[in-house]
């Protein structure tokens, strides 16, 4: 669909999925014009459903290319309307962003993998949700017989060994799961006290560049 309109100071223009709604005022701010060569626009009733315009009053043959031509220029419109209309945020409301990007990046570090030597190698293990709950589940369990029946050749778990590139899996009996576990907990532990480091930063922050020089890598 095509259009525009200009009815009771009131700019409509479509085309296509994309719509501009302004009033006229708004619509001159955002580089629109209301003037056709010597005309100026009052009123204004063009579409692709009528075989006809209205141009202030009057009947008149399509197209118009004038009147084409701000169709055509609807992606600028759209642009600086948003731009007129963008309210900069308050500082507290950039702290908050800031403090959340702090807490998912804490969280991205948690779960982004450890290194353990409970095999007496160093091995790089997933710590995401599942498997520490999974792991510190079989934790639970090590010193019983059931855990005795079910890894007679140790818990498997899969990592990666230093300098290689996939993952294979390591039999850990049960004092090398509590090793495991306590090696997640080590790193769990160093990445909070990471994330309140920066937590930290963010709250003494006096500026937006002072927020900016927090870097999260």
């Amino acid at each position: 669909m095509k259009c525009f309109q200009l009815l009771n100071d009131e700019i409509l223009i479509i085309k296509e999925d994309k719509m501009y709604k302004d009033t006229s005022d708004n619509f001159i701010t955002d580089g629109g014009c209301l003037q056709a060569g010597k005309i100026i626009l009052r009123e204004v009733i063009y579409d692709d459903q009528q075989s006809h315009a209205v141009m202030n009053g009057e009947f008149c043959d399509k197209p118009i290319a004038v009147i084409e031509d701000k169709i055509n220029e609807i992606d600028t419109y759209i642009s600086a309307k948003a731009t007129r209309e963008y309210i900069h945020p308050t500082f507290e409301k950039l702290k908050s962003v800031k403090l959340g990007q702090v807490n998912a990046w804490t969280e991205d570090k948690i779960t982004g993998g450890f290194i353990s030597e409970c095999t007496g190698n160093p091995v790089r293990y997933d710590s995401d949700k599942d498997t520490q709950l999974t792991m510190q589940g079989i934790a639970l369990n090590v010193s019983t017989e059931r855990f005795a029946n079910e890894y007679p050749l140790g818990c498997p778990v899969r990592g990666y060994k230093e300098g290689e590139t996939e993952k294979t899996i390591q039999y850990l009996n049960a004092a090398q799961v509590y090793t495991w576990c306590a090696d997640l907990s080590s790193h769990i532990g160093a990445c909070k006290q990471q994330g309140w480091i920066k937590q930290a930063q963010v709250e003494a922050a006096l500026s937006k560049e002072d927020l900016d020089a927090i870097i999260l890598d």
